[in-house]
């Protein structure tokens, strides 16, 4: 790229450029969408915090390319851990490893493998340390039905991820 046009336009004919090939990539590689829009844009957002170099890099969407392989590559080894943490942790009655992660991520790593209510029921016991007494009157349940649905869910997920 000359430097005739300013950095910013030269980020934003890339993004241009590049964007729909590099979701249709991470797509097929990670098979959910969401998480390969969430891969190109961490890809571009390294590209623009380090733009004085890859904008002057001998070939700027090879390094992207690659970047977003890398990317993906910490992406793929970062569910594979919390996969085998949570199939640890539903072997357990103590599961204070699990607070090392970030609610967001274990929401949108898992939160779609099972109903919300229950694995928002798990979440408050698992994560945040509720008794089965305070999850169950926060749900308006009894205790012995709190149990068996946190003892439902974990079976479940533990049968989901071994899937994975």
């Amino acid at each position: 790229m000359g430097n005739s046009i300013s950095d910013e336009e030269q980020i934003t004919t890339l993004y241009r450029d590049m964007y729909g090939r590099m979701v249709a990539y991470a797509s097929s590689v990670l098979g959910d969408p969401h998480l390969a829009e969430e891969a190109v844009q961490d890809t571009f957002c390294l590209f623009c915090v380090k733009a004085d170099t890859t904008l002057r890099h001998e070939n700027p969407r090879g390094w992207l390319m690659r970047t977003l392989q890398n990317v993906m590559r910490n992406m793929q080894r970062h569910r594979a851990a919390m996969n085998r943490l949570i199939m640890r942790s539903l072997q357990v009655e103590h599961l204070e490893e699990l607070l090392v992660y970030d609610e967001e991520d274990v929401d949108l790593l898992y939160g779609d493998l099972a109903a919300r209510a229950d694995f928002q029921l798990l979440k408050r016991v698992v994560l945040d340390g509720c008794t089965m007494l305070e999850a169950a009157e926060e749900q308006g349940i009894t205790v012995e039905a709190c149990k068996k649905r946190v003892q439902r869910i974990r079976a479940y997920l533990k049968q989901k991820l071994a899937d994975f």
